[in-house]
């Protein structure tokens, strides 16, 4: 009798433990700010892709977190190379709005 009870008091300590509900001091929409994020380890760019993913399911224009200003000379090095490796993700790759439909700026 004594192993029954205390098979029925862990399975009703379990199901008590799982009916709890969580309390989270902090929103979804705030775990998700660009500042948050940093704040919490994470790179800019990081930062920026979660920005990113937030808007494409909004509905909003998709704009770049930071700008990132590089000289003619870089740009082209960083270009040739995205070009060759498609596995790289360049800002035009990064920032154009997804069609349903595939196009040449996909490639």
């Amino acid at each position: 009798m004594g192993v029954m009870r205390r098979n029925l008091f862990l399975v009703l300590a379990l199901f008590t433990a799982l009916c709890i509900s969580a309390k989270a001091d902090i929103t979804p929409a705030q775990q998700t700010d660009p500042e948050y994020v940093i704040n919490n380890g994470y790179s800019e760019a990081f930062a920026e892709h979660v920005m990113i993913q937030k808007q494409r399911a909004a509905g909003a224009p998709v704009e770049p977190l930071y700008e990132k200003k590089h000289n003619k000379f870089v740009r082209f090095l960083q270009n040739s190379y995205s070009y060759l490796d498609p596995a790289v993700d360049n800002q035009e790759r990064y920032h154009h709005d997804i069609h349903q439909s595939p196009s040449v700026k996909d490639l």
